[in-house]
């Protein structure tokens, strides 16, 4: 009885409103408007009304259930929830005056999980007969003014059961960017909803991500209204669908093949004229074409077919309505759109792309595998940001990525391009990479048909190396230059290839493609695969080779490639192997050459280091370090941190979905590693972890008593929080002390340290005797876990910094002449932060940096190289930084990041971590050695920072040296070889033409690496 009464109570008040129930889903039209102003959906949501995620221009979304206890505005938790409206309230309003308020708004807050983007406020209505000239009024609230991220709203309609086209109205409205506001929004269908037979769907929808760094906003509609006027039963009345026609790119000056529509009328009283928009004509029979037609009443007492047909005869998009016109009836339209390319106009920009089906400009996709495709996004490039991380308009963009990785290889071809006059034709064009993945391919063809498969029966296709940006490096690249002059043609086509597997796909986009006809050949360019060669321990008398891909585009003259010390040789071939060897210009190409570099270690205890210099005429020259050593590892102390990624979490979500596998995986890890210490981070399970320990033999380890959330032991939530560890080898580590370091007193939440290290996850020190080579030295591991560069990064940034000023603090108070190294997940990189939106690129880490004197980052080489510490982002995160007094044991360049023992791990980011492992390596005691250790040390530069002059001194006096300044996007902007002084002379004379930023110095000898950093202002 109780929900017969509620329904009888919910259909009165619909009655009340001017419409009636039908399918819950759905209401039928009554009267001349509809109203709701969401004030009782306390009790769920008002007939007609469905909530979707997942909405896009060809879905409707997935339906999702609402939360309809009140929600207060700024509740972070992504989901469509009963809210206060903004009538009446202000941004200050605390939750309980929220809660008092009856007047309710439907919204969502959207975050990186939900909702973002395709968060869809959907009303249907079972159809419009009989009905037209709809009109929608609306607002649309932004309620949390903390949430500087903003999102555009749109409203779009579709018709049918399950439509698949969804027409955009309007420019659409934001929410968000850190304002309460309270827009009222007017739509006017014009002729699109009229008189239609079938299901109408009117969405509030957000296609696109939001802009912008921070949280997501809270966006609600209130006070919903839809206005229309009644069409009288004896009016002449047209009938068209709503379905639009979009013509696929076309040639201009040619025409398409025709499409169709049915057009039917009643109670006509004179002709129905039918005009065609700029460069589409119109006809009865097919045959005829023009750009106004007309039917009788006699003609049209059947439905009739029109014809429609796209003849461009400029560049560029053609949009536009066809108008159906007759005495006394309402004007019908039927959209239509195409665009059309050039041959000869061989720029492109995609901002006329739409969807997957119409790529612009002659584009197109072809799938060969999977289910994702080229098309279009908003997230094009925005030329007026030179950080290259900034979108504006649109680009292409192919994303294997669906919840999962998934299995893809798709095509994104040009159309033929005529180049047979070109002097050089030049490609260029912009790119950008997310998520790990496979790189781009760049292929060309003269003999591909323009349609259908590239792959079919006598398609030839040649593979051009292209410089892409590094994966996960998510910037705008330029790659220019691309000389394609072996290919000159009438019909050049130019294709993308992407690939993707189940275990990694990337997101690549792509925008401002050129082909250029260039007078001159392009300028020489070298390029390297590696920046950075290390071999690691060998021991003396043996030998072992490592490749790298070198490429030499467009030489002028012979390019060398040289070794600054005899241990390390190279090869063309693999077999004979030199100190130096040639390429003759004619043998430069795009296609890379693989060099194979022997490293052949003769005397013991010793530290090696070459400069492997890449040269040629007219170019800079590349510089590759390569290093080695032959101490035994039984004679050294290794140094391992590791993220595991919530080692062994029963939390779904959290960590490898294998708890099983990833033990077994981290068991694998740690016996190949064979460290002496081991500072782990994220591990959840430690019983887990004391099973893998037992296992590996002659281990003891301890845990972090504090943890995240305030966690600590006797906490109930310890359990299940993420804790640090030290696993350490007995034979080596004697008497180990463990302390919790800057711990709040009496383990309070209200001291600052204890947000600043993630809310209790304070640093955890290993204080212990090293015994080795008959010595024993007091040494000190700090492990961290700093804040993660979670939204609000800025905030992230901030408690970072803080966290590292403390701690240095700390260290410098209470640990003065202690050698010690702080290791771990520092959540940033070194040579610049990962953090975008901060007033500087400068790490977090800067305070400690700045410290060259009791300070030196170990793994900033790491940096400086490009290498990366995690699986899905292109920056070293986890590093080790050692005191001034651990630095003189060091084992320079032994610094190394375990990425080939992780690739010995099937499926490693999805099994094991998304963290890789870092090691680092010391001597201590008397080792009989031929030469001295090799100990990085550090350059002296000032002033620092720097604006037209500054001078490079190093700490000793040494011979001849190669030195190099990178900038922190990697390129080298200075490079020379000879004495200090002379050098420090040729850089101080070009600094004045730097970009102001961060450079990195590195300086090498044929028996020491130095290294140093300035800001040039």
């Amino acid at each position: 009885m109780k929900n017969s009464y509620s329904f009888r109570r919910l259909l009165s008040v619909l009655l009340g409103l001017g419409l009636s129930t039908g399918a819950m889903a759905q209401v039928t039209l009554q009267n001349s408007s509809y109203t709701e102003d969401f004030d009782g959906i306390g009790g769920g949501l008002p007939a007609g009304f469905t909530i979707r995620t997942g909405a896009s221009a060809t879905a409707p979304g997935t339906e999702v259930a609402l939360t309809t206890t009140k929600t207060p505005w700024a509740n972070f938790t992504g989901r469509f929830s009963n809210y206060a409206s903004a009538d009446g309230l202000t941004a200050t309003a605390d939750e309980a005056t929220q809660n008092a308020s009856t007047d309710r708004a439907l919204g969502v807050r959207q975050t990186g999980s939900y909702g973002e983007p395709g968060a869809a406020f959907v009303f249907q209505a079972t159809n419009t007969t009989k009905r037209a000239a709809f009109s929608l009024a609306f607002k649309l609230q932004s309620l949390d003014n903390t949430s500087p991220r903003t999102t555009t709203w749109r409203v779009d309609y579709a018709t049918g059961d399950a439509p698949t086209n969804f027409q955009t109205i309007g420019s659409g409205t934001t929410s968000g960017g850190s304002a309460f506001s309270n827009t009222p929004v007017t739509v006017n269908f014009g002729n699109a909803l009229n008189n239609k037979s079938e299901k109408v769907w009117i969405r509030i929808v957000a296609l696109a991500n939001s802009s912008g760094t921070g949280n997501r906003p809270t966006t609600a509609i209130d006070d919903f209204a839809l206005t229309w006027t009644n069409i009288l039963p004896t009016d002449p009345a047209i009938t068209v669908p709503s379905t639009p026609l979009t013509f696929a790119s076309q040639l201009i000056n040619t025409a398409s093949a025709s499409q169709s529509y049915q057009l039917s009328a009643v109670n006509l009283t004179g002709d129905v004229t039918v005009n065609a928009p700029a460069s589409f004509t119109v006809s009865k029979d097919n045959a005829a074409f023009a750009s106004t037609i007309s039917f009788t009443p006699t003609e049209l007492a059947a439905a009739k077919q029109v014809y429609v047909r796209y003849t461009p005869t400029t560049l560029g998009v053609a949009a536009g309505n066809i108008t159906h016109n007759t005495p006394g009836g309402i004007e019908e339209t039927v959209a239509v759109s195409g665009s059309s390319f050039d041959p000869n106009n061989l720029v492109f920009n995609f901002e006329n792309c739409v969807g997957a089906t119409n790529l612009s400009e002659g584009w197109t996709q072809f799938s060969v595998t999977g289910a994702q495709t080229w098309g279009c996004t908003t997230f094009g490039r925005d030329a007026a940001d030179a950080t290259g991380k900034a979108s504006k308009g649109n680009a292409l963009q192919m994303n294997g990525f669906a919840t999962t990785s998934i299995l893809n290889e798709d095509w994104l071809i040009s159309p033929a391009l005529n180049a047979s006059s070109f002097a050089y034709p030049l490609l260029s064009f912009y790119s950008r990479v997310a998520f790990s993945g496979a790189p781009l391919q760049l292929k060309v063809s003269t003999n591909y048909s323009g349609t259908g498969s590239p792959n079919a029966a006598g398609v030839t296709w040649t593979n051009v190396d292209a410089a892409f940006p590094a994966i996960g490096s998510d910037t705008w690249t330029l790659t220019d230059n691309v000389d394609l002059t072996a290919f000159k043609s009438a019909t050049l086509y130019v294709a993308f290839v992407y690939n993707s597997t189940t275990d990694e796909a990337a997101r690549w986009t792509l925008d401002d493609v050129r082909l250029r006809n260039s007078s001159t050949p392009p300028p020489p360019s070298l390029a390297a695969s590696n920046s950075t060669l290390a071999f690691g321990y060998r021991a003396p008398g043996s030998t072992t080779t490592q490749t790298l891909n070198v490429t030499l585009r467009d030489l002028t003259g012979p390019a060398t490639i040289t070794s600054s010390n005899p241990v390390f040789q190279v090869s063309k071939d693999g077999t004979a192997f030199s100190n130096s060897i040639s390429f003759d210009a004619t043998e430069a190409s795009s296609t890379p050459k693989t060099i194979t570099v022997r490293y052949s270690p003769t005397q013991t205890n010793t530290s090696y280091n070459s400069t492997l210099t890449v040269a040629s005429t007219g170019v800079t020259s590349l510089t590759i370090d390569a290093t080695g050593n032959t101490y035994n590892v039984n004679n050294t102390l290794e140094v391992v941190s590791w993220n595991i990624e919530w080692f062994g979490s029963a939390q779904a979500g959290l960590g490898p979905q294998d708890k099983a596998l990833q033990q077994e995986n981290v068991k694998t890890m740690l016996t190949n590693l064979n460290a002496d210490v081991f500072a782990l981070a994220e591990v959840v399970d430690t019983v887990r972890l004391g099973t893998v320990v037992r296992q590996l033999g002659g281990y003891r380890y301890m845990v972090s008593p504090a943890a995240s959330g305030g966690s600590t032991t006797a906490n109930s939530n310890y359990a299940t929080a993420q804790k640090l560890v030290f696993v350490y080898r007995t034979s080596v580590i004697k008497n180990p002390t463990f302390k919790v370091l800057l711990e709040c007193e009496n383990q309070a939440t209200n001291c600052a340290a204890y947000s600043d290290w993630s809310s209790g996850r304070y640093p955890y020190a290993m204080e212990a005797d090293v015994e080795m080579n008959g010595t024993t030295n007091r040494m000190m591991v700090v492990l961290i876990h700093a804040k993660a560069n979670t939204n609000p990064v800025v905030d992230s940034y901030n408690r970072r910094a803080a966290a590292a000023t403390s701690l240095k603090a700390k260290l410098d108070a209470d640990y003065p002449t202690t050698k010690f190294v702080i290791v771990g997940d520092f959540n940033d990189d070194l040579d610049e932060t990962i953090t975008a939106g901060t007033p500087t690129s400068a790490s977090s880490y800067k305070v400690i940096l700045d410290d060259a004197t009791n300070y030196q980052a170990l793994t900033l080489p790491l940096s400086l190289a490009k290498k990366k510490s995690t699986v899905g982002y292109n920056d070293v995160i986890d590093h080790a930084v050692a005191s001034n007094e651990l630095v003189t044991n060091y084992l320079a360049g032994s610094a190394e990041i375990q990425t080939g023992l992780a690739a010995q791990i099937p499926n490693y980011a999805n099994t094991t971590s998304d963290h890789y492992p870092v090691q680092t390596r010391y001597v201590f005691g008397t080792v009989t050695s031929t030469k001295p250790v090799r100990l990085a040390q550090q350059l002296t530069i000032s002033p620092n920072p720097a604006h037209n002059t500054l001078s490079v001194q190093l700490p000793t006096q040494v011979g001849e040296l190669t030195l190099s300044v990178t900038a922190t996007d990697g390129h080298v902007v200075f490079t020379g070889t000879g004495r200090a002084e002379q050098l420090s002379q040729q850089l101080s004379q070009k600094v004045g033409g730097l970009k102001a930023g961060l450079y990195m110095v590195q300086a090498t000898s044929a028996q020491q690496t130095y290294f140093g950093r300035f800001v040039k202002q």
